[in-house]
């Protein structure tokens, strides 16, 4: 056990050690990067150039962030924008071909899948790999919180303060204030203003489409 917590503590130095060379670095193949952000040494990413950062914003390392700006014979002009104070955890996958923004006070779990297309089949004659990228949009709002594991993608906004449960698979706007799980995504929770309480909603009281 002391040798596994001296082997956590040691990358943990690492990385941090590393980061401050790498943030430099960053600084010159993000479009944008304020201040007192970090982003671990340790990612994947294709089209910096087409990410923004805010202030005071974290992404964790074995992210993948990736700004596509082609696919194919398909072309694209991708653009990732993250707001101030977003945390995005580990082993998380961003990818956009057209617009995936993220609010400001957002978090993000571990191991969260958020992209804004997804792959054509309608020509069952062809690999989905050999068929075209269909683009959406990603919109998330101010203090949302994307639970572990999730999955995100196609033509999808989330509402500010709403909550997206681990594992649940969201393809359908959510509207604000709303706590969302399972999959299909269903809405099982909803913030009552006037009351400042959060209300359960019964299991068949109403779906995402009826609650936009």
């Amino acid at each position: 056990m002391t040798s596994i917590i001296r082997l956590l503590f040691e990358r943990v130095r690492f990385e941090s050690l590393l980061a401050i060379p790498y943030g430099w670095i960053y600084r010159l193949l993000f479009r944008s990067m304020g201040t007192a952000t970090f982003v671990s040494p340790f990612i994947q990413s294709v089209g910096l150039d087409c990410v923004s950062l805010g202030n005071r914003s974290r992404i964790s390392r074995n992210t993948r962030l990736l700004a596509l700006k082609a696919y194919g014979t398909q072309s694209f002009k991708p653009l990732i924008s993250i707001g101030d104070n977003v945390s995005i955890g580990f082993g998380c996958t961003l990818s956009c071909v057209n617009h995936l923004e993220i609010g400001h006070d957002v978090t993000i779990g571990d191991n969260v899948y958020i992209a804004d297309s997804h792959h054509d089949y309608s020509n069952p004659a062809l690999g989905v790999l050999d068929q075209p990228l269909l683009p959406g949009r990603i919109s998330i709002g101010q203090g949302a919180w994307v639970g572990y594991g999730a999955f995100i993608a196609g033509n999808v906004s989330l509402g500010e303060r709403s909550v997206v449960g681990a594992n649940s698979v969201v393809t359908r706007p959510v509207p604000a204030y709303t706590v969302v799980a399972g999959v299909p995504a269903r809405p099982v929770k909803r913030f009552d203003l006037e009351t400042g309480k959060w209300i359960r909603l019964s299991a068949d009281s109403t779906s995402l489409k009826e609650l936009k």
